[in-house]
C-alpha cells in the first residue's frame, strides 16, 4: 500500500507539473496576441472623403471657393483623376492644408506647408484609408520655424513674412542642414539670409538685383 500511495503522489505532482506548463503556454500565446492586437492599433486608418456633390452644385470652371465664418478660406479643385483642397487659415495662422482625393473622393494626400512651398508634413493613403507613408520634414530641423522667426524679428530689417515677395525655404543638402530667407527691403532688390538648420548659426548674408514690375 504505501508503494501505491507513493506512486500515486508522484504521478499527482507530474500532472500538478503539466496543467501549470499548459497554464503558462496559454498566458504566453495570449499575451502575444495582445501585443499584435495593440501593434495593429497604431496602424493609422483615415475617414475623410471629399463631398463631391455639393461640390458639383457649386463648381465653376472645375473650381469652387468659399470662406467659413472664421475667416478659414477653401479653395476646391477637380481633375479628370483626382479632387484637390487647399485650406488656408485667417492670419496670425502661416501654414496650409492640402489634401488630394481620389475620383471617388477618398483621401489620397494629405499635407501641412508654408505658402512658399515647403512642407511640414506629408502622408499618403491607399484607396481604403490605409497609411501608406508618413515624412516629417521638421525632423531634420533642430532649429525649427518658430526659432527662425524669432531670429528673424532680430534683424534690422522689417521682415513682413506675409509679403508675396518674401520667401523661406528649406533643405537638407550637401552643406548641411539649410534655412533661406528672401525678402524685398528696396526697389529692385533681393536680400538674402542662409541659417543652419542645426545650431540657428548665420552663415550668410547677400543680396541680388531683381526687376520689380
Amino acid at each position: 500500500m504505501g508503494f501505491y500511495k507513493d506512486y500515486l503522489m508522484e504521478n499527482a505532482k507530474k500532472v500538478v507539473l503539466i496543467l501549470l506548463l499548459l497554464v503558462l503556454l496559454s498566458c504566453n500565446v495570449q499575451n502575444k496576441n495582445k501585443q499584435n492586437h495593440g501593434a495593429q492599433k497604431h496602424t493609422e486608418i483615415v475617414i475623410d472623403t471629399f463631398d463631391i456633390e455639393t461640390f458639383n452644385k457649386n463648381k465653376v470652371n472645375d473650381e469652387y471657393n468659399f470662406v467659413l465664418d472664421n475667416g478659414t478660406k477653401f479653395r476646391q479643385t477637380s481633375s479628370e483623376s483626382s479632387y484637390s483642397e487647399y485650406i488656408t487659415p485667417p492670419k496670425p495662422e502661416l501654414f496650409i492644408e492640402f489634401r488630394g482625393y481620389y475620383k471617388n473622393g477618398s483621401l489620397k494626400r494629405y499635407s501641412i506647408r508654408y505658402p512658399n512651398n515647403f512642407q511640414k508634413i506629408r502622408k499618403e493613403y491607399d484607396e481604403t484609408g490605409k497609411l501608406i507613408e508618413a515624412i516629417n520634414y521638421d525632423i531634420p530641423f533642430k532649429f525649427t520655424f518658430e526659432q527662425l522667426l524669432a531670429l528673424l524679428k532680430k534683424e534690422k530689417d522689417a521682415i513682413d513674412i506675409f509679403d508675396t515677395n518674401t520667401v523661406i525655404t528649406r533643405g537638407v543638402i550637401e552643406e548641411g542642414t539649410i534655412w533661406e530667407v528672401e525678402w524685398k527691403k528696396t526697389f529692385g532688390r533681393r536680400e538674402t539670409l542662409k541659417v543652419d538648420g542645426i545650431t540657428g548659426e548665420v552663415l550668410e548674408r547677400s543680396f541680388y538685383p531683381m526687376k520689380d514690375n
